[in-house]
């Protein structure tokens, strides 16, 4: 099943062009990283996805709807099927972990068990301290088990592991694959971590320049003789 569906996408902020042109698509069950250097284009493409900006030129299809013809009530709907991390993480200050879990849950109106996203993502021993106090580690998974609470069909993760050591890494990256599994939802993420992209991802698209350069599997990359998805990208980006 296709989960999104783009053609032509473009978008600019006055003269200055930031999407020349996005062809994409992602389907059930797939991990797609998005690379490219600072400036490339790369939030401003998650956030079209995310219905938070509007778009000039192309076509956008999330779940089958096309993203500019629908209402404002048929957007809100959609919304409740797509969940996001983005940088930097932001939630109440005042609030503790356990509490922070009970009010979205109510705000998605999720069937989804606290106690059990709080078993799933080890957080029993920082359930009653405040999301503020927590390192940038912990309030990640916070993030990413709030995301789930809504059982999204499209998760999106804007850089979800910068500034992780690499254990914290490794269990944000072992709750996002168990979802994919489970769930058979579609996890579409960027980061600037090659290797990341290599373990994890089934897909990649390159934007260089606001335009998707290279979208491939991971293995049509390296078959072309790449050395790793690092070696891939450093080959096709002018640092």
């Amino acid at each position: 099943m296709e989960i999104v569906h783009v053609n032509n996408l473009q978008k600019a902020y006055g003269e200055n062009i930031v999407l020349r042109g996005i062809n994409f698509n992602a389907n059930a069950g797939e991990i797609i990283g998005v690379i490219g250097k600072n400036g490339a284009g790369k939030s401003t493409f998650l956030e079209i996805l995310m219905t938070l900006k509007p778009y000039d030129e192309g076509d956008v299809k999330v779940l089958s709807s096309e993203l500019r013809t629908l209402s404002t009530q048929q957007i809100e709907h959609l919304r409740k099927n797509i969940s996001a991390v983005l940088q930097p993480t932001q939630f109440y200050k005042t609030l503790k972990v356990v509490e922070l879990l009970k009010l979205f849950k109510a705000y998605y109106n999720s069937s989804m068990d606290v106690e059990q996203i709080i078993k799933d993502f080890k957080l029993e021993p920082h359930r009653k301290k405040y999301f503020d106090k927590l390192s940038g580690g912990w309030k990640q998974i916070v993030s990413l088990a709030i995301a789930f609470l809504s059982e999204p069909k499209l998760l999106i993760l804007d850089e979800p592991t910068t500034g992780l050591d690499p254990h914290m890494r490794n269990m944000l990256w072992t709750y996002i694959t168990d979802y994919n599994k489970r769930t058979g939802g579609t996890v579409i993420l960027t980061t600037h971590n090659m290797d990341e992209v290599e373990l994890y991802c089934d897909k990649v698209m390159l934007l260089n320049e606001g335009i998707n350069e290279v979208f491939d599997s991971t293995e049509g990359i390296l078959s072309a003789g790449y050395k790793s998805i690092n070696d891939f990208y450093l080959s096709k980006v002018s640092i």
